[in-house]
Parts: C-alpha cells; structure tokens; sequence
C-alpha cells in the first residue's frame, strides 16, 4: 500500500525542518508563553466557576437542612398540639360511655368541658353530638336547640366507621363562632358498640398561623399541614380559597413522600408554581405531613451577590494579567526574525501531516477499519461483483438504545461496550475477505464479498446473538443487556451503481429493524 508522492514529501520535509530548527525555537517559544497564559486565565476562570458553583451548592444544601430541621421542629410542634386536644377527647369519650349521656350528667359535664378548654389556648371548643348530630354538651357555652351537625365530614366518617382512634378531619369554619378550625374527633359506642355519638375538639387555625407567620421564611416561602388525603389543613401565608384544596398532583405525593417519611428536596410548587428549597415530614401518629419551603431565587440573592463580587475580581486580575502576558508575547515576535519562513515550514509540515492522515485506515477507538477504508473497499469490491458477476452482501448494524447506555454509564463504559462489541463482530467474520468498519459513532458495518443474502442473515444474526450473549449489563434497555439491531442487503448491480444506493438499502432494512423493536436482523426488500 505505497504512497511514493507522500514519501518524498516527507523526506524533502525533513531537511527543511532541520535548516529551520533554531528559527522555529523562537517561534514555539511564542508559542509556550501564549500557552501558558492561556492556561493560566483559564485555570484562573475554571477555579473562580468551581468555587461559584460549591458555594452555589453549600446555600441550597444549608438551605435543606433548615428546613429539615424546621419540618421536624414543626411536626413536633403539631403532635404535641393535636395529642393534648386528643387525650382530652379519649378521658371524655371514657367517662360518657361509662357514666352515660342523660339529663343528670349534663350539668356537670359541662362544667367539665369549659374547665377543660381554658387548660388548653389552642382549643376552640369541646362538643359532644348524639347518633343523630344533635348538640348534646358543649364547652363554649352555645345553646343552639336546633343545631345539628349530621352533615359534617367527622360525624359522618364515625357513623360509617366503627375506628375508635382519632380522627383528623379537614379544616372548616366552626357554626357556633365562623373561626377556621381543625377538627380532631373519636366516636361514641353505647354499651353493644352501637353508634352513640361524636366527641370532638376544635383547634383554631390561628394557633398553627401564629407559629408559622413568626418564623422568617422571606418575602415567598411557604409552610404548608396537610393532611394525608393531599388536601390542605392550613397554608402560610393564609388564603381561604386554598384551604381544602387537594395538592395530590404535586411533586410532595408523587416523587417525594413515596421515597419516604421525611427528607429535603428543590422542587417546583403545585399550587403557585415557584421553585423553592423544601424539608417536609410526617406528624408522628396522627395523618398529616408539614412542608416548609424557601424560595429559591432568594436563597441564592446572596450567592448572587458573593459570585458578582468574586467575578469581578478575577476580572480585574484576568485583565492585568493578559495585559502584562500581551507586552511580553509582542517583544517575544519582535525578535523573531524569520517569521514568514517559520510560517512556510509550518505549511509544508500540516501537508505531510494531512498526508499521514490520509495513510491511516484503521479506527484508533475499536481497531477495525475507519470509514475511510470502508468507502475504498466497497466501492472496489461493488466494481469487482460486477466484473466477475459474483454476489456481495453488506451488513449495517447499530447498538440499541446506547445515548441511554452512555448516558447512565459514562463514555468510558461506553467506549468499552463499543471495544467489545468489535470484537465480537470480528470474531463473527472468519473470512481473509471480509472486511468489518467503523461507520460512525455506535454504528458497524461489515462487507461480505462472495456472499448472498441468505449467508448474510446468518452471519448477521450470529452477531446479534452473539452481543446479546455477551451480557453487557444495560439497565434502561428492554433486553436488560445491550443489544444490537441489524440491516441486511445483498448487491444488486442492476439496482445499486453507488455504493450510496447498497449503503442505503442496508440502513433502511436496519431502520425497520429498529423501528420493529431492536435487538434482530432485517433483510432490504
């Protein structure tokens, strides 16, 4: 495979090269200072963007913690609210279905629930309802004769459930007062467990606002108590028309309660929209989940503001430095001399170069040859079919589903699937005349001369067969294993006068091949 003319201009090269030594040294000292302000001011960016960014990172993730904590401190913060309102629910249902709910008791269990209320600051109120949601006793002092609260969602779910545990039920505004409350409610059991009633406690809204609207969470941040349905107990800040609302599509009940009890996440807010820093947790014992948020625009304002700083100061350095760096390159080419004849050895070297590169054939990645070789050999072994009237095949093959495979994985790990894949490919093709190509990216292609498209098939699904054996682990791949998917084409001469015309017969059956499902070899209509 002699190239006479490439030759001689290699040797006629080396005897200018080595008349031009010392003029070059000038040159490439140029060169190495251009370099090594180059990097310099880029190593200078590169650091000043490394910090920038872990700085970037350190504000969102301390950001994370507090809310964490902060979700934590809240949820504690419910439980122990709720609880109280709870164990004062349990103490009355014990004593009215032990002592009963006649006229007797009524006096006394009044005075009971109001001594009972003024313990507690967050209670709005303690209610007792018969089985038919009359008011039996409250601790507000209401004398509403024909009250009735049958329709409300805790004396319904008591009706129809025989649970004895509390019940959290959504926020509402209470009848005797208009105030937002929360609803924490047990059922009442007559002696043969028949339903008897309701004990309920109200907890202001106001209490949990109060907390909420001391802590500083900036001019956007939220803290949300919801409960498990995904509807909304109380918001801050407070909006009537949110609460109830149902959040069951937001990022809280699809990507991050099912992951866990608690955690901290960046997530984009379903009922407004805003990015914010989140930390969310579960109230222990009871169906509700605290959600703090930051908005995180103005967690970075001040990261911002560091980042501007530092830039501009790199700047003014990167600035002083290219300055001083472009007075000692201009003194460095005033002494050199002999430009122009550095410039034509520089010339004459790039075309030998572009010579070399023109020798080399073979693909530096997988070893097989590079598409350089493959458009020669093909269109010499088309010319040869034709001359003697003998059958060609060529086959097209493409590696499944491999952006993803190296997308997970990395190029490294995809640069070795594409080694062994090679090798698989060659070890498939026994014959001195065959000949297996690099096409390009993940993408083979193999020429068989001598051969029809029957052979082809089976040489081809020998391949395929024998990748998807080879067990390379591909975990967003179908097949569990990467794969590849095959084109068969056989040489028509009457057809096909380019080898652009058998190439793209053999691409169109591998689309359909892929187009079917992958992982199988099709042969060109």
């Amino acid at each position: 495979m002699g190239n006479p003319s490439v030759k001689d201009r290699i040797e006629k090269s080396r005897s200018a090269v080595s008349m031009l030594t010392e003029q070059t040294g000038a040159k490439l000292k140029v060169r190495s200072a251009v370099v090594l302000l180059v990097a310099v001011c880029l190593s200078m960016t590169a650091i000043a963007i490394w910090e920038a960014w872990n700085s970037r990172q350190y504000h969102l993730h301390d950001k994370e913690v507090a809310m964490s904590n902060l979700a934590q401190t809240l949820a504690s913060q419910a439980r122990a609210s709720i609880k109280q309102a709870d164990t004062l629910l349990f103490a009355l249902v014990d004593r009215l279905e032990n002592d009963g709910m006649g006229p007797a008791q009524l006096p006394r269990l009044q005075r009971l629930l109001m001594a009972q209320r003024s313990e507690l600051s967050q209670l709005h109120g303690l209610f007792v309802f018969d089985e038919k949601g009359r008011w039996f006793a409250n601790s507000n002092g209401a004398n509403l004769p024909d009250a009735n609260n049958s329709d409300r969602e805790y004396f319904i779910f008591h009706r129809d459930h025989p649970d004895r545990g509390p019940h959290i039920g959504p926020s509402i505004k209470s009848r005797s007062s208009g105030e937002w409350i929360m609803t924490v409610s047990r059922r009442l059991n007559y002696p043969d467990g028949r339903f008897a009633g309701v004990a309920l406690a109200t907890i202001y809204l106001n209490h949990f606002l109060t907390l909420y609207d001391n802590i500083d969470m900036g001019r956007n941040g939220v803290i949300n108590l919801i409960a498990d349905d995904a509807s909304i107990v109380v918001r801050r800040p407070f909006n009537e028309a949110e609460i109830g609302s149902s959040v069951a599509k937001g990022p809280l009940f699809t990507q991050l309660l099912p992951k866990g009890d608690s955690g901290t996440a960046t997530v984009k807010s379903y009922v407004d929209g805003v990015e914010r820093v989140v930390g969310f947790r579960r109230v222990e014992g009871y169906p509700l989940v605290i959600f703090a948020a930051l908005d995180k625009e103005e967690v970075l304002t001040g990261w911002r503001a560091e980042t501007m700083l530092s830039a501009g100061i790199v700047s003014l350095l990167l600035g002083f430095l290219s300055f001083l760096g472009f007075r000692l390159i201009r003194l460095m080419k005033q002494q050199n001399q002999v430009q122009s004849v550095l410039l034509d050895a520089q010339e004459k070297l790039i075309e030998v170069n572009r010579s070399l590169e023109l020798l080399a054939l073979e693909d530096a990645l997988t070893g097989l040859s590079n598409r350089r070789q493959f458009d020669l050999f093909i269109l010499a072994e088309m010319g040869r079919a034709r001359r003697t009237q003998t059958s060609l095949a060529l086959l097209m093959i493409d590696v499944d589903h491999f952006k993803s495979f190296n997308d997970q994985s990395g190029h490294l790990a995809g640069d070795e699937c594409l080694r062994k894949i090679s090798a698989i490919i060659t070890d498939n093709i026994k014959r001195p005349g065959d000949l297996a190509a690099r096409y390009g990216g993940e993408e083979f292609a193999v020429v068989l001369p001598g051969t029809d498209y029957v052979g082809a098939f089976l040489v081809a699904e020998k391949i395929r067969r024998a990748v998807q054996q080879a067990g390379i682990a591909h975990s967003t791949s179908p097949e569990g294993t990467v794969t590849v998917s095959l084109g068969v084409c056989a040489y028509d001469p009457a057809a096909q006068a380019q080898p652009d015309d058998l190439i793209g017969a053999a691409d169109k059956a591998l689309y359909v091949a892929k187009a079917s499902g992958r992982n199988m070899s099709v042969i060109a209509n």
